[in-house]
C-alpha cells in the first residue's frame, strides 16, 4: 500500500508548481536567485517571480553579478526566459575584471576595470549589451572617463557608443561632440557631429644666445571640427 505523503512534501509540491513565487528576506544578508535575467546571482531583500511566463519584479535594492560584472540598483523588473532586465534608481554597473587583450602594449595599457552609472538600465543578458539613460558617466582606471545623455555598453565586444552632450576626458585631453563611439580594448575613438578636441600643446620660449630654448608651460588648444 502506497503511504500518504507528509503534509511537508506536499506543501513544497504545491511551491514548486505555483505560477507565482514570492521571495522574502529572514536576514539582514537578503535572500541570493540564481541564474536569472542572464545573471549568476541576484541578492535583494524581496523577489517575486512568475515560474510559468519567467517574469520578475524586484522593488528593493539589488546586486545582481555574473563572471567580471556586477549591477546594483534601487528595483528592476525583467524576465529570466529572455535574460532581460530593466533596472532603475542608483544604477551602477562594475566591470571588475580587466578586459581580454591581444598582449600589445597599447591593449595591455587600456585594458582596466571600468564602472558606469545611469539613472536608468536596460540590460540583454544574452548580447551582453547594457543601455544607459540619463546622466550616464563612465569611468575607467587609467584616468578615462565619459559623460552622456544615453550609452550603450556592449560588453562583449568592448565598445561603448554614446550620444548627447558627450564629453570624455583622457588625462588633460578631451573631446567632446553630439555622438562618439569608445573601444575600451584599444582607446579608439570616433566623433560624429560638433566635434570638439583639446589638448595640451607645450611651446618653445627664446633661451640664452646660442643656447636651447627653455620650454614653456603647456598651453591647451582648443580644435572644432564641423558637424556631420
Amino acid at each position: 500500500m502506497m503511504r500518504r505523503a507528509p503534509a511537508a512534501v506536499a506543501a513544497c509540491a504545491l511551491l514548486v508548481t505555483s505560477a507565482y513565487v514570492a521571495v522574502r528576506a529572514e536576514g539582514e544578508g537578503g535572500s541570493t536567485m540564481s541564474h536569472i535575467g542572464g545573471f549568476d546571482h541576484i541578492t535583494t531583500s524581496k523577489f517575486d517571480f512568475n515560474l510559468n511566463s519567467g517574469d520578475f519584479v524586484i522593488p528593493g535594492h539589488f546586486t545582481a553579478t555574473r563572471s567580471g560584472t556586477d549591477v546594483t540598483a534601487d528595483q528592476a523588473t525583467g524576465n529570466s526566459k529572455s535574460k532581460i532586465m530593466h533596472a532603475q534608481g542608483h544604477v551602477v554597473v562594475h566591470q571588475n575584471q580587466a578586459l581580454a587583450g591581444h598582449g600589445d602594449s597599447t591593449a595591455k595599457f587600456t585594458e582596466r576595470p571600468s564602472t558606469l552609472t545611469c539613472d536608468k538600465l536596460d540590460v540583454d543578458g544574452t548580447r551582453k549589451l547594457f543601455t544607459a539613460t540619463g546622466n550616464m558617466h563612465f569611468v575607467q582606471e587609467g584616468g578615462r572617463e565619459a559623460t552622456s545623455d544615453t550609452a550603450v555598453l556592449d560588453d562583449a565586444n568592448h565598445h561603448l557608443h554614446m550620444e548627447g552632450h558627450v564629453h570624455v576626458r583622457n588625462g588633460e585631453q578631451t573631446v567632446d561632440s553630439d555622438v562618439l563611439d569608445y573601444d575600451t580594448q584599444t582607446g579608439q575613438l570616433d566623433g560624429n557631429g560638433n566635434v570638439t578636441i583639446t589638448a595640451p600643446v607645450e611651446t618653445a620660449a627664446p633661451g640664452a644666445p646660442g643656447g636651447p630654448a627653455s620650454p614653456k608651460p603647456k598651453k591647451k588648444r582648443r580644435i572644432t571640427l564641423p558637424g556631420t
